[in-house]
């Protein structure tokens, strides 16, 4: 070892209906939109991406969920990446792009039987007069069926679309000057993305790391580095619209029914039965035509064949024009000119030899249009994560066993400014506040590094060898960029560290220029994983969690009664998690959930006690992270289970954790649980061991950060972060014996049991890095028991 220094939807299923169509393609700010006809009716055909479900999908479009599910009555039970939704294109709201804009500024409600405006206020969380204001006659009575605009705040909308997604990748752009970013779609692979814009498989996965494993992510987006004659997506020189039963054909000029059947080796009649309505002897250039998905003779496309099997040679007479030579084979014009690169069309003319593809050469076509290039599987993530796996994590038996994995361990450790403070002679140090508050970092940061060592002996006793160099990267001075031109730095197999936000940009700079794994272990804050795919994030701040917290709470709560007790108004982050919450509640669907709110302000014993239900079990969801603000609630609704004997359970925030003005009775009381990323469950043998351990080394008693319920304080008697330095330096460290310095591609296959920690990394991009989204909820039981359960990831 070398050390350089000490120290509510209910989802669907869409299934593919025999409707009469016509289709036509258009576009809509600035990305494509198919238009289909069926029955007289216009609707846009809306392909689902990855995260999308009815209610965003209907605020993109300007209807109802409830307008949705009537076009769309043959879809079942989910809904699934890369199927296709029709949504009705209504006069007004959505037929032109203005209209579309404007009515994006509205949440559009289909009124059902029995329902009040005072119930859609309450409902929205709007006044009723602006239901009123919005809607003209509504005060007089809601129509059953009638469509009711409810205004959304931008604010607001801004916060619910933030919530739905905990990665950066939803919000980049289509195109930049330097890359055009595609949405992956069905079937779709690397080898044909590199095809449709002209630029090498190579190229893409330098723009996107994420997919050196070969895992193309249905519903992802991938960068596309940007060349001069790089297509657009709305050109889609290569890509067609396709479900499980059709494929999408937009008629171009010249083409009939023959030529178009001899493309996708389907027969006429075949054709004209999956278009029935439409003219063959009109086809509008431009619109579509639905195509069964043909069976393609393998035999044909894998034999060994020459040109004169693929095609015929054609001498272009006198008076020959190209469109009678394309009506003569059945071979449309386009065609006839992409397999004749070398003739110049514009001066056509007799005496030419023209190629004339053969149905051989369609099949072929077909096949490499419609066929992925290897076997399409599902994730164990369910429908929305459809992948193409090219690759494959094999074992490492070289790293860590033949030659050492080289870690360093980057912290502002400020050893020579605590070395001055503690070799005061005086029976009293007088100390500035800023030097107190860098002995108080310095402590946490050497309390992680004796996690690492004690990490790093259990992995000797593994077999795994590590050469650890430590750093000691100080806050003030030029102590990290020295440390950056240290040419052995560049040799390394994993960085940890830095300590603070500050000194990210410096350090994730040289991990990405040098690919190397760089694990941001201490920080919530991180302004670099957008942009740095090698870069960890471990301590993930609660919002990227809403989510998953929010979906937990509506799970534990179906066919019960939710409580939502609502937080002050400068709680921004009590407030975004309600609107997660009413979002995933509203998903639910209607009799699934008794989803009721509560304004403090009243008498509110008497208040809540009336929104109880003694019959049943209420969930009571109480989000302020303020300290104030939760010590009041929590023992008003103690009292409130107190007083009605009611089957309360109530769920709060980390936060709660650190508040020594709340009383754990209380929480126990309550059932209480919290969702946290980190915590020790003193029942588990391997917790226990490592425990010992610490204690027999350090003499201290290591606790995940602080015990519940007490504010954490640099001169308490115990380690806060001991434990923390262990699960960091175990995980990686094995992840890399285990796999390599690939590992990333590799991390659902790690196998390292954490004493504290719940590691889940997840990427924010294809370019971007991992965040841990690995969570616990810690159950106070009323027997005064604690449970850690690992929450299951949805």
């Amino acid at each position: 070892m070398s050390i350089k220094a000490i120290i509510l939807i209910i989802g669907f299923s869409l299934s593919a209906g025999m409707w009469p169509v016509s289709i036509q393609a258009q576009t809509e700010n600035g990305r494509e939109l198919q238009k289909i006809i069926l029955n007289n009716r216009e609707y846009y055909l809306h392909v689902i991406q990855r995260g999308e479900g009815l209610y965003r999908i209907s605020q993109k479009y300007g209807v109802s969920m409830q307008e949705i599910l009537d076009a769309n009555d043959d879809i079942s039970e989910s809904l699934k990446v890369g199927q296709i939704l029709r949504i009705p294109v209504i006069s007004g709201r959505n037929r032109t792009d203005s209209e579309m804009e404007r009515s994006r500024e509205f949440l559009y409600h289909t009124v059902e039987k029995g329902q009040t405006a005072f119930f859609v206020s309450r409902k929205y969380n709007v006044p009723i007069e602006v239901i009123y204001q919005h809607n003209p006659n509504s005060e007089r009575g809601l129509v059953e069926g009638s469509i009711l605009r409810i205004p959304m705040e931008a604010e607001q909308t801004a916060t619910v679309d933030r919530a739905a997604t905990t990665t950066t990748e939803s919000q980049q752009p289509t195109e930049d000057s330097d890359y055009i970013y595609h949405t992956v779609q069905p079937r779709e692979t690397l080898f044909g993305l590199s095809r449709q814009y002209s630029v090498s498989v190579d190229e893409i996965i330098e723009a996107n790391p994420a997919l050196r494993g070969g895992v193309l992510g249905i519903g992802s987006t991938v960068r596309i580095p940007r060349k001069e004659h790089t297509p657009t997506p709305g050109e889609q020189p290569s890509r067609i619209l396709q479900s499980d039963d059709y494929v999408y054909h937009t008629i171009q000029e010249g083409q009939t029914y023959y030529s178009i059947s001899r493309q996708y080796q389907v027969s006429v009649e075949t054709l004209r039965n999956a278009n029935p309505g439409v003219e063959q002897d009109d086809l509008k250039v431009g619109y579509m035509l639905r195509i069964p998905r043909p069976e393609i003779d393998q035999q044909i496309v894998k034999k060994d064949v020459d040109q004169d099997d693929l095609f015929i040679s054609h001498r272009v007479r006198r008076r020959e024009t190209l469109f009678g030579i394309s009506r003569q084979y059945h071979v449309d014009m386009e065609t006839i000119k992409k397999v004749n690169p070398d003739v110049d069309f514009s001066e056509f003319r007799h005496g030419i030899t023209l190629r004339i593809p053969k149905d051989a050469w369609f099949a072929r076509r077909a096949a490499d249009l419609l066929q992925p290039e290897v076997v399409y599987t599902d994730t164990t993530d369910g429908d929305v994560d459809m992948i193409t796996q090219f690759g494959d994590c094999s074992v490492n038996r070289e790293l860590g066993y033949r030659t050492p994995i080289k870690v360093a361990l980057m912290l502002p450790f400020s050893a020579n400014e605590s070395n001055r403070f503690f070799s005061a002679g005086s029976d009293s140090v007088q100390v500035s506040r800023d030097m107190r508050n860098r002995v108080n970092r310095s402590r946490i940061f050497a309390e992680f590094y004796s996690g690492v060592l004690l990490a790093l002996d259990t992995l000797k006793r593994k077999g795994i060898n590590v050469e650890l160099s430590v750093y000691d990267i100080a806050a003030s001075g030029d102590a990290l960029n020295q440390a950056l031109r240290d040419p052995s730095l560049k040799e390394t197999n994993l960085i940890i560290g830095p300590g603070m936000s500050s000194e990210l940009p410096n350090l994730s700079a040289f991990s990405r220029e040098h690919k190397i794994p760089l694990v941001f272990p201490l920080s919530n804050t991180n302004p670099d994983i957008a942009t740095n795919p090698y870069l960890f994030h471990v301590n993930t701040p609660d919002s990227l969690m809403f989510d998953q917290m929010a979906g937990e709470i509506i799970r534990q709560a179906n066919g019960a009664s939710l409580l939502v007790i609502l937080p002050n108004e400068q709680d921004r982050q009590g407030n975004r998690f309600v609107q997660v919450l009413k979002r995933k509640a509203a998903l639910m669907g209607a009799g699934s959930l008794n989803y009721t709110e509560y304004k403090l302000g009243g008498d509110d014993l008497v208040e809540i006690q009336s929104l109880i239900n003694r019959d049943g079990t209420t969930y009571v969801v109480v989000p302020s992270v303020a300290e104030a603000d939760a010590s009041r609630i929590i023992p008003i609704l103690s009292g409130v289970k107190e007083k009605t004997r009611a089957d309360i359970r109530l769920f709060g925030m980390s936060d709660w954790l650190f508040y020594q003005t709340i009383d754990p009775e209380h929480i126990h009381h309550l059932d209480g649980t919290i969702f946290r990323t980190f915590g020790l469950d003193y029942n588990d043998p391997l917790s226990n061991s490592v425990l010992r351990k610490y204690r027999q080394w350090y003499h201290i008693e290591p606790h995940a950060v602080a015990p519940y319920f007490q504010n954490s304080s640099p001169a308490s008697a115990y380690s806060r972060y001991g434990l923390w330095g262990y699960d960091v330096a175990s995980y990686f460290i094995s992840a890399i014996a285990q796999f390599g310095t690939d590992f990333d591609i590799c991390l659902n296959r790690v196998t390292n049991d954490q004493v504290q920690f719940n590691f889940n990394f997840k990427r924010t991009s294809n370019w971007g890095g991992f965040y841990n989204k690995g969570l616990y909820m810690l159950r106070f039981r009323p027997d005064y028991s604690t449970e850690r359960v690992p929450l299951r990831e949805m």
